[in-house]
């Protein structure tokens, strides 16, 4: 199987107009594991100045996705064909960190779980989790349409 590195990883996550747009970075990725960081930001948030619950959700199903591409190859891309997120606590810090790691691995079919994190006063709390199924779908073009 031909792997994908981290370079070209980090330019796919990069290639995802979502992530930028809402601040967000792929902090750690190694095979069948990524972790995704975004820092507050009052746009990101719902009526109550809290994280808003899509910006967990899209940290978390975008985590598992690069977890699973870092075990498919090159000629494949991640796409979920399932999501299911619950919600912990409520998420009012600095930063939420969701970290994906894949928990099965087939040819086509890949099961993930993420956690989703807040990261206040250097306490790290868990705000919500999250069961990712993934397929690996032929390449698609990644053209702006």
């Amino acid at each position: 199987m031909d792997n994908r590195n981290e370079e070209e990883l980090r330019a796919s996550f990069l290639n995802q107009p979502l992530m930028p747009y809402i601040g967000a970075r792929l902090s750690t990725i190694s095979p069948g594991r990524a972790s995704i960081e975004v820092n507050y930001q009052k746009n990101i948030t719902q009526q109550h100045g809290l994280f808003h619950g899509g910006v967990s959700g899209a940290i978390a199903d975008n985590a598992a996705g690069f977890a699973a591409m870092t075990l498919m190859d090159k000629e494949k891309e991640p796409l979920t064909i399932e999501f299911k997120i619950n919600f912990l606590n409520i998420a009012d810090g600095e930063k939420l960190v969701a970290e994906a790691e894949i928990l099965q691995a087939g040819r086509s079919i890949f099961h993930g779980e993420s956690k989703v994190y807040t990261i206040k006063k250097k306490e790290k709390l868990l705000t919500a989790t999250a069961l990712v199924t993934i397929k690996a779908t032929s390449k698609v073009s990644e053209k702006l349409r």
